[in-house]
């Protein structure tokens, strides 16, 4: 197997037992055996768990952000309303297909490890702002019709509140992941601030 196939696999597994287990009670040995490999092998990629888990928080936010940044170059309107529903339907998506990835990042987001909560916290506002800068500029460049009269940096706060809020339904099967139910709770969440 080569070098980058070996650590992505270590990646792959090692995201979905933290999710399952956590991070504490995930050991460098779990990872191990559920690949078929020796610690020294692990050891090779990673200088340890921590520094993997680190890495995966930091990858897992740029994969969002390139999500992000893909909907707001691909988005067919120029209309705000239907710009944030693009961008969040394309984050649904993202959702549908990376469940571990999505699963993992909402977590640390949200509930991080306490051994690491400060460069956990450090990176989630880092990846928050950015997704606020970007939100920003693309409602800037949008036709403001049916935008509610408020401050853009309330509005986009209250956007960030809803997709995560839906994410975590999501995660916990309060809600299906349907088209039609994701346009429902847009269509709610919409109508309740303009």
């Amino acid at each position: 197997m080569k070098a980058y196939e070996s650590s992505e696999r270590i990646k792959s597994v090692a995201i979905r037992l933290f999710n399952e287990k956590g991070y504490e009670a995930t050991t460098i040995r779990d990872i191990c055996n559920e690949i078929g490999i020796t610690a020294p092998s692990f050891y090779y990629y990673f200088q340890s768990k921590e520094q993997l888990y680190l890495l995966m928080i930091r990858e897992s936010a740029e994969l969002h952000q390139k999500v992000v940044t893909e909907a707001i170059d691909s988005c067919p309107s120029q209309i705000a309303a239907d710009r944030l529903q693009y961008i969040f339907e394309a984050l649904l998506k993202f959702f549908q297909q990376h469940p571990d990835t999505y699963t993992f990042l909402l977590r640390n987001t949200l509930f991080p490890v306490a051994s690491m909560r400060q460069p956990i916290r450090e990176a989630s506002q880092i990846w928050k702002q950015q997704f606020s800068e970007q939100i920003a500029a693309f409602l800037d460049s949008s036709q403001k019709r049916r935008m509610p009269q408020t401050d853009t940096m309330i509005l986009i706060k209250a956007y960030h509140r809803f997709v995560v809020g839906y994410m975590m339904q999501l995660l916990v099967g309060l809600t299906d992941s349907d088209q039609a139910s994701a346009r429902q709770a847009w269509t709610l969440f919409w109508d309740g601030i303009q």
